[in-house]
C-alpha cells in the first residue's frame, strides 16, 4: 500500500471516518487533491456522488474543468452533478470576500445534496495537511483563539476529510504514480488571494526554517484541539449546572478562569466573537451598575441587572412607548403583547398574558389609560410617596421586565401598577 493510502487509512481509523466507505458525496474540483481522493474511494466506497461547483470566476477555464470532471466520473462509473454559482455576484451582494463566499456556497450545496440523498452517509472533501497549515497561519494572522488554531477539523459533523494527514507532495506523487489526470486552477497562482499568498510565499519561508513545517503544523493543531476539547467540556458542565442561557450570575461570571469565561460569553451571545469583545465584557461586568449596558456591535448589547448580566438585542433596549385609552372590558396593548381586562374576570381569556384590574370608579378622575413607565414616575402608597423605579428595585424586578408592566393612569396621575402597587384603595392583580 502506498504512503498516501496508508495515511488515509490512519485518518479514517483515528477519527472514525468509516462511513465514507458506505456512501459519500465528494466535492470534486478536478484538481490533484480531489482527483487522488476520488481515485482512492472509487474502488472502496459502495456509492459515490461527485459534486462539482463552477464558481463562474475563470470563464472558459471553469467550463473546461466541469467537462473534465464529468468525463472522469463517467470513466469511473460515478454519479456526477454540477452547479454553476455566480460567486462574484453573490460576494458583492453580501459584501463578503470571494474566498469566503465560495466556501459558504460550496458547503450549502453539499449539505442540500446530502439532505436530498439519504443513501449517502457523509460529505467528503480533499483538504490536506498543507491546507491545514495554511489555515493555522491565516487564523494566526487574524488573532484567532484556540478554536482557530485547531486548524481544519478532520471531522466536522457530517463532513469528513480523509486526506488531512497527507502533504501536497505526497498527493502529487500519488497522482503521478497512478497516472491520475487532473486539472490546474490558474487562480491558485494569484497571490492577491490570501490563501495563495500564504501557500506560495509564507509556507516556503517557514520550510526554510523547518523543512518539516507541514508536519509540525499538523502536530500543533492536534495538541491544541485536545486542549480546546477539554476546556470546552469544563465549560459545558458549568453551563449545564448553572442553567446559563443568555444570562448568568455576576458572581459566577467573575469566578471563572479566563479560558472558561471566554467560552461562556460566546455561549451567552449565541455566536463566535473575538478576545477583545470578551475582555470588554469582563471589564463591564466588573465595573458596571444596575441598568448599564454596553453595545458590542452586531446588534447585541450586554446589560447589567441586579446580580446578573444578560445579552439583549439593541432593539430590546429601546423603551416601548405607548398610551392606550382604557374602556370597561377587554383592552389590547399591542406594544407589550398584553390583554388588559378592566372590571371583568380574566379567566375568560386563557392562554395569553392577561392583566385583570378592578378599580373604584368613584376615585377615577376623567379618562383612564395604560402607558409605559416613564422617568420620574412616582406612586402614593398610604402616606408615602415613592419613585416607581425604587419600588421595582426593592421588589428585585429585572429591568428587562419592567417595560412589560403597564402603568394605569387617570387624568390626575398614576392610579395603580398591576401586581406591584395600587394608588387608590382598589385591588390590582397581575396574571400571566
Amino acid at each position: 500500500m502506498e504512503m498516501l493510502e496508508k495515511k488515509i487509512e490512519r485518518a479514517v481509523s483515528d477519527y472514525g471516518m468509516q462511513s465514507i466507505y458506505d456512501g459519500a458525496i465528494i466535492g470534486f474540483s478536478g484538481g490533484a487533491d480531489s482527483s487522488s481522493l476520488l481515485h482512492f474511494l472509487s474502488s472502496r466506497t459502495k456509492k459515490l456522488l461527485a459534486v462539482h461547483i463552477n464558481h463562474m470566476i475563470r470563464g472558459t477555464e471553469a467550463d473546461r474543468d466541469e467537462l473534465f470532471c464529468r468525463s472522469v466520473c463517467e470513466k469511473y462509473g460515478i454519479d456526477f452533478i454540477s452547479y454553476k454559482i455566480d460567486i462574484p455576484a453573490i460576494a458583492a451582494r453580501k459584501k463578503k470576500g470571494i474566498e469566503e463566499t465560495a466556501r459558504e456556497e460550496r458547503y450549502r450545496i453539499f449539505d442540500e445534496e446530502l439532505k436530498k440523498n439519504p443513501q449517502y452517509r457523509c460529505i467528503v472533501t480533499a483538504h490536506n495537511a498543507n491546507d491545514n497549515a495554511e489555515t493555522l497561519i491565516f487564523n494566526l494572522a487574524r488573532g484567532s483563539g484556540t478554536n482557530g488554531m485547531c486548524g481544519i477539523k478532520p471531522v466536522n459533523g457530517n463532513i469528513m476529510r480523509p486526506l488531512i494527514y497527507c502533504t501536497k507532495k505526497e498527493i502529487t506523487s500519488y497522482c503521478d504514480d497512478n497516472n491520475i489526470e487532473h486539472v490546474t486552477d490558474s487562480t491558485n497562482e494569484d497571490t492577491d488571494y490570501t490563501r495563495n499568498r500564504i501557500r506560495h510565499i509564507i509556507i516556503p519561508e517557514m520550510e526554510k526554517i523547518n523543512p518539516g513545517f507541514i508536519g509540525a503544523a499538523s502536530r500543533l493543531s492536534g495538541i491544541i484541539t485536545k486542549d480546546d476539547e477539554y476546556i470546552n467540556s469544563v465549560c459545558r458542565r458549568i453551563i449545564s449546572e448553572n442553567g446559563i442561557t443568555d444570562r448568568a450570575d455576576k458572581k459566577l461570571l467573575l469566578s471563572l478562569d479566563m479560558p472558561v469565561f471566554y467560552r461562556v460569553i460566546k455561549h451567552m451571545m449565541g455566536r463566535e466573537t473575538d478576545s477583545k469583545t470578551c475582555m470588554l465584557c469582563r471589564s463591564f461586568i466588573e465595573n458596571s451598575n444596575v441598568g448599564d449596558f454596553i453595545n458590542l456591535g452586531g446588534g447585541v448589547s450586554l446589560k447589567a441587572e441586579r446580580g446578573y448580566f444578560v445579552f439583549v438585542g439593541n432593539d430590546e433596549l429601546e423603551r416601548k412607548e405607548y398610551s392606550v385609552l382604557l374602556t370597561c372590558g377587554v383592552n389590547k396593548i399591542d406594544k407589550i403583547g398584553l390583554t388588559l381586562v378592566l372590571g371583568e374576570n380574566a379567566d375568560a381569556y386563557p392562554g395569553e398574558p392577561v392583566c385583570e384590574v378592578s378599580l373604584n370608579k368613584d376615585r377615577i378622575a376623567g379618562n383612564l389609560y395604560a402607558r409605559n413607565r416613564r422617568d420620574g414616575d412616582k406612586i402614593v402608597n398610604g402616606k408615602m410617596t415613592k419613585k416607581l423605579k425604587r419600588v421595582f428595585c426593592d421588589l428585585h424586578i429585572p429591568s428587562h421586565l419592567r417595560d412589560e408592566i403597564p402603568v394605569i393612569c387617570d387624568d390626575l396621575g398614576i392610579v395603580c401598577v398591576p401586581g406591584i402597587i395600587n394608588g387608590t384603595e382598589s385591588q390590582a392583580v397581575l396574571e400571566t
